[in-house]
């Protein structure tokens, strides 16, 4: 097997193909999250240019279905069974290597969204050499490929032959997306050679994510999903799992003595390991936290939709992140924001300048540099109009998706 520029040889046949892309990711909608908006909005930016892209993932709910095509032109392949733990995570991926097998001549190139060492990533990566496609592998979060150590997302004990052996699938990649210059870093250290990596960040549509026009359309916004008008929104957007820090922000909101704001929690830890979403119900429930609404997951309009008519955004992301997605859509609303000072983050805000940063699970500060915001939100409206400048000039969807498609068909046409 061998990929030439626009013809893959498969058993001696040669067979002539258009650009075309397959994104793999494990999860997508309706799981909504960072790394599911970000596929979506390259992947619909790509077909608008002209390309062929599918997405193909894990079929997380017995209720949704195994094939869609959405409304922006690209089809989402499902491959389960839903559930059944461990062996299902394996059944999954041999059902993965299967349909990629059937359907090899349907794509030349696999870009693999993340998760690159689970079953998942690493199965696409190893069929995807098998078959001779160029495979772009992008790395999300620090401490993606570490399982032992500060640094890991999930910190193993012991680190088992197969890991192991995903780590060494890993590798044969034909090259490398760093989202930060710490996963940069992670990928050198890992063995990865200088020339096999490329740096992007996550981008937005800054014409979709938008500051309100007027109070006027603010308010009919608030009203049409029952959130009050006159109260300060301070909002979070992402998954409801124990890295982004949520229980630090319950802890410091609980200090916060003021019926002027509410705390709006956007998302869900539904179908996710790691989830805290009952733990949080629970201390909202038990301690009798005042003012939080939890509102579960969200179309991408809804979000955008709550983004606008919020007054503060907080993201209190105990681990490093990427270029946190939920907060350049913020930004981009023209929201001041106030997160963590860890991993990416510290690369897209600048304390005082575009943003506010806080010590990562500190709640005493992070209550203290809320309480500051609600009681003077006016005042950083200039923030907030910082960070959308930020946002339109290094964070644009349109100028990313040509920098990617100008990596995706290298060669290829």
């Amino acid at each position: 097997m061998e990929s030439l520029a626009g013809r893959t040889i498969f058993l001696g046949v040669r067979v002539k193909m258009k650009p075309s892309v397959l994104m793999v990711i494990e999860r997508f909608f309706p799981l909504s999250g960072g790394a599911e908006t970000q596929s979506y909005q390259l992947s619909s930016g790509l077909l608008r240019n002209g390309l062929t892209v599918d997405i193909v993932t894990k079929k997380w709910r017995n209720d949704i279905s195994e094939k869609e095509t959405f409304k922006e032109g690209f089809r989402v392949f499902r491959i389960g069974p839903a559930g059944l733990g461990k062996v299902g995570e394996y059944l999954v991926g041999l059902r993965l290597a299967a349909f990629l097998f059937i359907n090899f001549k349907h794509w030349n190139t696999y870009y693999i969204n993340g998760g690159l060492v689970n079953i998942f990533g690493s199965t696409a990566i190893l069929v995807g050499k098998v078959l001779g496609k160029k495979v772009i592998s992008k790395v999300e979060t620090p401490g993606e490929l570490f399982f032992t150590g500060p640094a890991a997302l999930s910190p193993k004990r012991f680190v088992h032959p197969l890991i192991k052996l995903r780590l060494l699938v890993v590798k044969l990649s034909s090259l490398f997306i760093a989202q930060t210059p710490q996963v940069k870093k992670e990928l050198l250290d890992f063995g990865i050679g200088q020339l096999k990596i490329k740096s992007f960040t996550n981008s937005v549509d800054t014409s979709f994510f938008r500051p309100v026009k007027s109070l006027t359309e603010k308010k009919q916004i608030r009203e049409k999903y029952g959130l009050p008008i006159e109260r300060v929104i301070v909002s979070f957007c992402g998954r409801l799992v124990e890295r982004k820090g949520l229980t630090f922000l319950l802890k410091a909101w609980s200090k916060i003595e003021t019926k002027k704001a509410i705390l709006v929690l956007i998302g869900s830890g539904r179908d996710q390991s790691d989830s805290v979403e009952d733990k949080l119900r629970s201390m909202v429930k038990e301690n009798k936290i005042r003012n939080v609404r939890f509102l579960g997951a969200q179309t991408r309009e809804r979000v955008a939709d709550m983004l606008k008519v919020s007054d503060i955004f907080v993201y209190p992301s105990i681990h490093p992140e990427g270029t946190a997605l939920s907060v350049l859509e913020a930004m981009s609303c023209g929201v001041p924001v106030v997160v963590s000072n860890i991993g990416g983050l510290n690369d897209v805000v600048t304390n005082g300048k575009n943003g506010l940063t806080v010590p990562a699970g500190n709640s005493d500060k992070l209550g203290e540099t809320l309480l500051e915001l609600i009681a003077n939100s006016q005042k950083y409206r200039e923030i907030g109009q910082a960070g959308r400048r930020t946002v339109i000039g290094r964070y644009s969807t349109e100028k990313l998706v040509k920098e990617y498609q100008k990596l995706l068909t290298w060669g290829m046409e």
